[in-house]
Order: C-alpha cells, then structure tokens, then sequence
C-alpha cells in the first residue's frame, strides 16, 4: 500500500486513525486533576508508533490493547515546543484496518488562563467561589488530555466527569448515567458524542442553575428539543431574553439549512472567565457572561443586540463547523465568515425593526476593509502551521472580510438560492471535512454560476479593490486597483483582478450593469441621473467618484441614499481621503462632513450612519488632536460643533427602551460628545452622576457618558476615584465593569492615570480578560496615550507574563492599543522596543501596528497644515 501524502503544515502522521475516545477525569483538586484517556484507533498503515499532542500533561503511563494482547508503551520522544510526544507500541500494528486501543493515564492541571480545563472565580454572598469549565478551540483540547489534535481527525466520544455529589456537571451530550464514587462523590457518564472534532468537546462544572425552554419544531426522538441556559446561582434572571431567541433560532436553521438539529439537547452557560465572546462546543455552548445575560432594568441597549448576535453566531456554528469542518485551519473562515453572516440574517428575521445589516456595513463590512487595506494584512484563506500562527486567524478578516464576501455572493444570487447551495454543502458533507471547494460546488449546482472563479481572488489573495469612477466622452470609466490605507500601491501588489459586482442604484431608465471582470471597462449611463456603485454597500469593495460626479450624481441626490449608502459613503470617503492617492481629500471628508451635519441635517438620524461617522471623526481625532496645541483646539471645535445640536436633541428627549436604535443613538451620541465640554450636556452628568453617588440610580444606557464626564472633569476626586474602581472590582451589573473601564480611559488628571493604569497589572482589579477595555480608550485620549506607552514599556515583562499564557488575549491588547499613535518617530520606537523580543503568537498583529501608525503619521504630516486652514477659515 501507498504511503499516505502528508498536508503541508505540521500535522501528525496518517498511519493511525482515531475512531473513538473514552475520556475519564477524576481527582479534581484546585489546581490539577488525573485521567485516563482510551483511544480507538483504525490502523491505516503498519507502525509502531503513536504520535499525540499534549500540553501541560503529564503521562503517567500507556498500555496498548491489539489483537486480543495487551502491553505496554513507552514515551519515546517528547517535543514541548511542537506540543506532541510519540508513544512507541512495543510492538507494530500491521494488520490494516483492524482497531487497536492505546489507553493512557495521566495528570493535568486545572489551567487559570481561560484555555483547556480552568476554573473562573466569582463572588457569591461575599465568598469566592470557582466554576470550572473548558476552552479548546484551537488547539487546545490537548491541554486536557492527550489527543490527536486537528480538525480532520475527527471520531467520537465519552466522557466520564468524577466530582463532589453537590455539583452539577455539563456536557456536550445528556447524561447517560450519575454512579456514587464513596460518601461525597459521583461518577457522571454522558452518552456517546456523534463524529466530531476535539476542539468540539466540552464539559463543566460547578454550581448551577438553569431555566429551559422548547423548540416549535421536533428533532430528537420526535420531540420538540430542549433548549437550557445555565449560570451560577442569582443569574438565571438574566437569561430569559437568550431562553426566548435560541430555540426560535435553532427552529430557523433548520428550516434554512434543511438539517435538524441532530443532538438529543442544546446547553448555553455563562462563564465568568472568559477570552472571547463565546465558543460554540456541540451541544455546549460557553459564553462571556455579557454576550449571554442581559437585563432589561440594568444594562446598556447594545447588549442586547449582542446578546442576540452571540446566540445566534454559536447556534451557526452547531452546523456550519461542528455538524460540518474546515479540513485545516487555514481555512477558519469557513466557519467563522459564515457564521458570522448567517448570525446577522436570523438577528434580522428576528428583529427586523432593527435594521441590524446597516449596522453590519459599519461593523462588520468597514472593520474587515480597515484592516484588509493593511498592507501586512492577510488573505482570507493563509496557510498555518503552528498553534500560535492559528490563534493568529481569529480576527477581522477570517470573521468579518469573510462574511463580508458571503453577503456580497448571496446578494447577486439571491438569497434563497445562496441558501439553498449552503443546505446542500452541509447534506453532502455532514460529520465530515470540507474545503472551499465543497462549499463552492453546491453553490454551483444550486444556483448554475461558476462560483468557484468568481470568489477565488476574494478568498485567497490578499486586500480588496477600489473603483475609480470618471467621465470618458459621455460614459463611465471604470478601473479596479489595490486600495491600500495609506497608499503607495507597488505593481508587484496590483497584479490580482476581482471580480466585482456593480450593482448600480440609478435613477435612469434601463440601466444594464454586471460586474467589472477586468482592469478597467467603460459604462454606458446617462450622466444627467442619480446613480450609485455597490447598491447598499453590500460587496467589500471601495468606490473613488472623481469630484464632479461625487457632488452632481451623487451628493445632490443625497435624500436618495438607503441608510446603508450613506454608511458606505461616508467610508468610503474617508478612507480615500486617509490614503492620499486621490483627489478625494481630507479636505473633501470635512466638507462632506459640514454640508451632512452644519449646513443642512441632510445625514438624517438613523443609527448606522451616525455610528460610522463618529468611527470617521474619531479617527480624524486622534491623528490631528495631540501634537500642535492650535490645531488640537480647532480639531475639538469642529467636533463639538457636529455633535452638538443632535446631542441636545436626544439629551431633552425621553426615549423609551422599546425604542431600541433610538436609544442607542443617544447612548452613541452623547458618549461621543464627552471631550465637547458642551454646558447643556455637562450639567445633565453631573446630576446624574450624584443621584448614583445618593441612591445607585442611573439610566443604564448613558453609564459610560455619565462616569466618562466625571472622570474628565476638573472635580474629579480620591472618592470618585474609589467609587468607580470600587465598580469595576464588585461590578453592580453584568456590563458594569467592561462600562466604566471604558468610560475611565477619559480620565484627565494625571495623579490618577498611574494608579489606573497599574490596575491591569493586578488581576484582582481588572481581570486580564477585561484589560483592553480600559486601555484602548486610554490611548485614544491625548491627555493619555503617551503615558500608556510608559506603562506599556516598564511593565511588558509583567503583561507578557499576565497575557501570553492566552496569546489571543496578549495578541488582542497589543493590536488594539498601540495603533493609536500618530508619528513616524513612535513607530521606530514601537519596532525598536520589539526587535529582541519573542513576538511569535502576535507578529503579524504587531506588523499592522506598524503599518497604522506609519499611516497615521503619514496623514498627519501630508494634510495637517490644510485641515489647520481649514477649520481658520470655517471659523472652528
């Protein structure tokens, strides 16, 4: 026989394929635990050697079960920095396609770093307890016991739990049966898993409640299937909106995807520690306590969404990645774009009044372009090799680009036939791996497009197109390039060709337009008319007018924009403007700016629009605010002036909850205006903020505007120091600490920015999962972002220790702080700092940390002096 061909990436020999494990844990102490794992193999080829991962294990000792003889393995080979160890057999295992059982006992330790089997703290009644609970996704399924790691291998699984009698104990599948282990322990047994991956599986303990709640639609056993939320006790409250959406969720996949459900239960829990927002184990799903829990008296409208967002983003995943699985991660996207996208769409037939895909083209669409326009950016698909070049993928261009095409794919083919491709994809291929390919083909086959050729450069080469739109003896010249942030395309980097769909809002009669297949082509249109490239922005792509086609066709139509133009728009212009390889200037954003908001409201009030202008403004902010006195002066000017008259508007209104994007608005608008020291808004604060100092009453929407105008005010004092930080160490709500982290980073005065900034370093204060929340707005301030960068220095060793452990957590701190500077000379000095440090698990963050400040400086140096003149002459 034929040696198996080895993938390109460092994965396991083929030799022995796993078919099922039996996973025991037992001895639970505070910081380790014992297991005996027994592994089924299916002998491909003849060997006499196992290779397993493993990290933070220890291997107590291995037998081998074959052919009716039992003996013993032997640890031959250990490499910790590849995480795996090679057990030989003490004999070969040739008979091809026979089983054989390798049984290792082992040790391993209860981690504290929200990855493998750890346990979180929490307070309950002034005691600290512990939850425990697991996080293997990537790769970290070794960490609680030997394994062969990758997604590919698939096989199924039982696991027996071992714990005191008064827990309760979670899994990915019902309980199968509870056995008493002496006096005060049992033994919990869960029914067989079907074929899945081992960053799939899932257990927990603790103690727990749970409501629950039914499907419409019957699935296991033809039964309606029930749907649990569980959390420590005094939380349950709090999962009522989770409880009404997820089993209506789970009744819509279905029905879309045209697969039920296929396991016997659904489980969501809150976790108190936690590094993402959730994971989506079969069956089990893990949440951070505000992406799951959300109380309609006490926390802020947006979580609400989120709530709503999260749920539906991990029940996605219970088909599209668990019923069916990338081959590799290299191909992440698959499941996390199209998650992504899909969570949105049941969001949307949930809550249409919330208009949630306009917010989808600034969150989602415009963060994906931000970063894709990075020259150190990524293609959707990349190859990877190791743990921490994986952990690397979960970011804005697998989750974000990567919905992002899929909603451009299913807006030309519609979505119902996009749908039905999808449901096809997951037929074929259930408990299974798949590639881009396979998805590509059923969508073929659904919808008779060649859905591989268009999507190709999308998927696997790096960035994204501009459109130069101009006049050419009465037609439309179009041309597609690289569109890079800050310009200075290469040839060497404009050689990719998208395919580009149009997609033309007109207001002229016959319009017939396709798609751009080239590097330019000419358009036949009526020039006197109304029109618009990429209708609703729903393709990831930017568009470059020249000046008089942007203000006679499109601006002096501006009333004819859908709220998801006008967020496309705005993007777009800024964007181009920051580049500078164009005439669409920064002075042109400022102008547009002034004509939507000063001299005519003709931006309207939605939400989406309003969000990615402040994004907008507040990245012009940040680059021109800071290093000249003058200019930072006209620069607030400016800004107070577009947010002022809107946000007294919304101060003097009584917006009901009910009223959700309105709400949200002035959540948005008000928090926005905290640097404008407008008087109105000032005094509004700072009533609000001593009626929670008397009573603990406050509106829970403008929390962060509230404390966030304390924090910057010139009465700022010891005991508002205290009571804030008393906040975020005992929160009162479930978002009270991610809220006043936020609103703390506005602090002024410098006498308290030490003592804040040394509370990341303490993980009794700010819990490490949370740091990012105070240290970004702490770099978007001026008065602050030079000393962070002290702090950040001084104590590297320390946040390295604290964070490195979770490398996405360390990863994701350096990635959203750091690229907030704006000279040339920091980013030498941020290069420098790194040069003789180990930066694996976080290179290619740091990279485009680079690549935005250069950016930064780049803006600031080439367009200061104009913007300065600018703001003279309008008076600002």
């Amino acid at each position: 026989m034929c040696k198996t061909e080895q993938p390109y990436y460092e994965a396991l020999p083929q030799t022995l394929q796993p078919l099922h494990y039996d996973v025991a844990v037992s001895e639970i102490t505070d910081s380790v635990y014992s297991g005996i794992v027994k592994i089924d193999l299916s002998i491909v080829e003849a060997t006499d050697e196992l290779h397993l991962h493993y990290r933070d294990l220890t291997i107590k000792n291995a037998v081998v079960h074959y052919m009716g003889a039992l003996f013993d393995a032997k640890v031959a080979l250990t490499d910790k920095k590849k995480e795996v160890f090679v057990l030989k057999l003490g004999r070969s295992l040739d008979a091809i396609g026979e089983i054989a059982q390798v049984e290792i006992s082992f040790e391993g330790i209860i981690q504290t770093n929200m990855a493998g089997f750890y346990k979180s703290a929490y307070v309950e009644n002034g005691v600290t307890k512990y939850m425990l609970s697991t996080q293997f996704e990537a790769t970290d399924a070794r960490r609680a016991f030997p394994c062969l790691d990758e997604p590919a291998l698939k096989a199924t699984f039982t696991v027996h739990i071992t714990t005191k009698l008064d827990l309760t104990v979670l899994g990915n599948m019902p309980v199968e049966r509870e056995e008493p282990v002496g006096d005060d322990y049992k033994r919990v047994t869960f029914c067989k898993t079907p074929k899945m991956s081992t960053y799939l599986l899932a257990w927990a303990v603790g103690e727990f409640e749970y409501i629950q709640s039914f499907t419409e639609d019957v699935y296991y056993g033809d039964k309606p299937l029930p749907v649990s939320i569980y959390t420590t006790k005094g939380y349950t409250k709090d999962a009522q909106f989770a409880l009404e959406i997820a089993p209506k969720i789970v009744d819509l996949f279905s029905k879309v995807f045209q697969v039920k459900y296929p396991l016997p239960k659904l489980d969501l829990i809150a976790v108190h520690s936690f590094s993402h927002n959730a994971m989506e184990n079969w069956g089990l799903i893990t949440y951070r306590s505000t992406a799951l829990l959300y109380s309609p008296e006490k926390s802020a409208p947006s979580y609400k969404q989120n709530v709503a967002y999260v749920v539906a983003h991990e029940i996605a995943h219970q088909w599209f990645g668990n019923l069916v699985t990338m081959q590799w991660w290299d191909e992440l996207w698959l499941n996390e774009g199209f998650a992504t996208w899909v969570g949105y769409y049941a969001v949307d037939h949930l809550f249409p009044e919330w208009d949630i895909f306009s917010e989808f083209v600034s969150s989602s669409l415009q963060q994906a372009l931000r970063l894709d326009g990075l020259r150190n950016s990524h293609p959707i698909k990349v190859p990877v090799n190791d743990a921490l070049d994986i952990d690397q993928l979960f970011d804005a261009i697998s989750y974000l680009k990567g919905s992002s095409t899929i909603l451009m794919l299913s807006t030309y083919l519609g979505t119902d036939v996009f749908l039905n491709g999808v449901a096809k994809y997951l037929n074929v291929h259930k408990y299974g791996n798949t590639t881009a390919e396979n998805l590509w083909s059923a969508i073929s086959d659904v919808s008779g497009h060649d859905v591989a050729s268009l999507m190709d450069p999308w998927i696997t080469k790096i960035g994204y197109p501009i459109i130069k739109v101009s006049e050419s003896e009465g037609n439309l010249q179009l041309s597609q390039s690289r569109f890079l942030n800050g310009g200075g395309v290469l040839p060497e980097e404009d050689e990719t060709v998208w395919w580009v769909p149009l997609n033309i809002k007109s207001s002229a009669q016959n319009l017939q337009s396709d798609a751009l297949l080239q590097k330019s082509a000419l358009l036949d249109i009526e020039l006197d008319s109304f029109f618009k490239l990429n209708k609703d922005t729903e393709a990831p792509y930017r568009v470059d007018y020249d000046s008089k086609i942007l203000n006679d066709n499109v601006l002096l139509n501006f009333s004819e924009l859908s709220t998801k133009d006008r967020v496309g728009l705005i993007a777009d212009v800024i964007s181009i403007a920051i580049s500078g390889d164009s005439a669409t200037s920064t002075i042109t954003f400022l102008n547009l700016v002034k004509s939507l908001t000063l001299d005519a409201a003709l931006l309207g009030e939605a939400f989406a629009p309003w969000k990615e202008l402040v994004a907008a403004l507040s990245s012009f902010s940040r680059t021109f605010s800071g290093l000249d006195a003058a200019l930072t002066a006209k620069v607030q000017s400016f800004i107070k002036a577009v947010y002022s008259k809107l946000a007294i508007k919304l101060l003097r209104e009584n917006v009901p909850g009910s009223n959700f994007n309105r709400s949200k608005l002035k959540s948005l608008i008000l928090k926005t205006s905290l640097g404008c020291h407008i008087p109105e808004l000032q005094q509004f604060a700072n009533d609000a903020y001593a009626n929670w100092t008397a009573s603990g009453s406050i509106d829970s929407s403008l929390r962060e505007y509230i404390f966030g105008s304390k924090v910057s005010s010139p009465d700022f004092s010891e005991r508002d120091f205290e009571l804030l930080m008393n906040e975020v160490i005992k929160p009162s709500s479930l978002d009270s600490r991610e809220i006043v982290l936020g609103a703390m980073g506005q602090i002024s005065h410098p006498e308290y920015t030490g003592r804040l900034l040394d509370s990341i370093l303490d993980e009794n204060v700010i819990p490490t999962m949370d740091a990012h929340f105070l240290a970004v707005t702490v770099t978007n301030n001026p008065l602050t972002r030079a000393g962070f960068w002290t702090f950040f220095k001084n104590n590297y060793e320390r946040l390295y220790e604290l964070m490195s452990t979770n490398m996405v957590v360390l990863e994701r701190f350096v990635k959203l702080t750091l690229c907030n500077y704006q000279t040339s000379e920091m980013a030498l000095e941020v290069e420098a700092f790194f040069e003789n440090k180990d930066v694996h698990g976080f290179e290619r963050a740091l990279k485009q940390v680079l690549d935005q400040i250069q950016i930064n400086a780049a803006w600031y140096e080439r367009d200061h002096q104009e913007v300065f003149k600018w703001l003279d002459e309008n008076q600002f």
